[in-house]
């Protein structure tokens, strides 16, 4: 059975780490940078940095400590545990990562490149995630930074264009003229009179960086 990708709203949600040592602290701090309250627990818990949204709980785990949680990742290290607190999990009705074992959890992790706003996911299914990372390394050489700024151009240009009476015609075909005249070569060199050039010729007047409230990086990418 294939799986459903999404991505999921953290903010403010229960997410329990249970196992501080690098894989958990790693969870962590991906479950803050989203947003999430993270609970954390181990008997002997690793120093974070303060966090409003983390409490760290320093005792082994109890069958409590996923009340009402909605997403728990199991990173003791210990099978046996993992396995207990998976099944305890998916009991409470949450959702539930082993990273040494991901048929046990209910859903597994892809590799993610981000670029701003942009993010690429690349998953196997639990089943190579070394093969997973080799692919992201090859695509962060396709997508560098600049992807970024072209992303927040084209939002402008977007929204925009929805805003105005008689320009909801905005679609794939905006995207692929701008893409295919050039637009992210121009933002890696930082030609912000190039790049206006551009979006004036190819959407009108209206349309210049300076309008869209976007600056292009200083130096180039």
């Amino acid at each position: 059975m294939a799986d459903y990708p999404l991505n999921i709203e953290l903010a403010e949600r229960l997410c329990v780490v249970v196992g501080g040592g690098p894989v958990g602290r790693r969870k962590v701090a991906g479950l803050l940078a989203a947003g999430a309250r993270v609970r954390l627990i181990d008997p002997q818990p690793p120093a974070f940095e303060l966090a409003d949204r983390l409490e760290i709980v320093a005792r082994n785990y109890r069958t409590s400590d996923l009340n009402k949680a909605f997403l728990v990742f199991a990173t003791t290290g210990n099978d046996e545990l993992d396995r207990a607190i998976a099944i305890e999990a998916r009991h409470q009705g949450a959702l539930v990562n082993l990273p040494g074992e991901p048929a046990a959890g209910n859903f597994t992790l892809p590799a993610v490149l981000r670029r701003g706003d942009l993010t690429v996911s690349i998953s196997t299914a639990g089943r190579s995630p070394a093969l997973a990372a080799s692919l992201k390394g090859q695509l962060s050489e396709w997508l560098p930074c600049h992807w970024a700024t072209a992303l927040e151009i084209l939002s402008a240009v977007r929204d925009k264009h929805l805003a105005e009476p008689g320009q909801s015609h905005y679609n794939r075909q905006t995207v692929d003229m701008l893409l295919k005249a050039g637009l992210v070569e121009l933002v890696s060199a930082g030609q912000t009179a190039a790049t206006d050039h551009l979006l004036k010729q190819a959407l009108g007047d209206g349309y210049t960086l300076k309008e869209l409230a976007i600056e292009l990086p200083s130096k180039p990418l």
